[in-house]
């Protein structure tokens, strides 16, 4: 997809994509009867994303999907969304169950234009999605907010004892408040990654090393 355009064209397209945001819930937290995760792991040109539904008061999964794909473009910072992006779509529309919420490996707002991951997704699947990162992308962190620009873009979310926290940043039609209360009640102990991303992980790096031997 993103191989079609030069980077100035992918950057009009990100502000187009962030001009679409609505940082409002598009469903409480008490609605939600599913939400999924969804990680990609690379092999050369080769990806393999793997989305996984959970139910989303047990936290048990009813449903694991995995598709493998040529990865869209390489690896720019702040472009992650045009290289993950088409592959988590893909995943998405061929699951069988329909999540109320999406998580990605990723940033939302907490991006130089507002234009993660999880935005692109959000926006591109007309969904509810957060993303989950391991760390600051942008912008500087007090009393646990993530500021940008002298707005609050995102919150430190900890998971585990004696572990960095996670950088949660509302994707589309979610509120910070709300991203971080999902993610909080979907982390697992001893895991540092809320359940449905810990999964998709492990499920799309399960899949990597069949694609391997084949």
């Amino acid at each position: 997809m993103a191989e079609k355009f030069s980077f100035g064209k992918l950057k009009d397209m990100q502000s187009q994509v962030a001009a679409q945001v609505v940082l409002e819930d598009g469903i409480k937290p008490e609605d939600i009867k599913y939400i999924a995760g969804f990680d990609i792991s690379y092999q050369g040109d080769n990806c393999v994303c793997a989305a996984v539904v959970l139910d989303y008061k047990t936290l048990q999964v009813v449903e694991k999907k995995v598709v493998v794909t040529k990865v869209p473009m390489g690896y720019v910072p702040g472009f992650l969304a045009f290289r993950e992006g088409p592959p988590i779509c893909q995943a998405y529309y061929d699951l069988e169950y329909e999540p109320d919420v999406i998580l990605v490996d990723g940033h939302g707002i907490a991006h130089p234009v507002r234009s993660g991951l999880a935005v692109f997704v959000g926006v591109e699947l007309g969904k509810p999605c957060i993303g989950v990162a391991k760390g600051l992308l942008v912008g500087e962190v007090k009393d646990n907010d993530i500021i940008l620009e002298g707005e609050v873009v995102g919150r430190l979310v900890k998971t585990k004892e004696y572990a960095n926290p996670l950088y949660v940043s509302p994707g589309h039609m979610m509120s910070i408040g709300t991203s971080a209360e999902i993610v909080k009640h979907c982390v697992v102990p001893p895991h540092k990654m809320p359940e449905p991303l810990h999964l998709a992980h492990r499920f799309a790096d399960k899949n990597m090393k069949e694609v391997k031997k084949e």
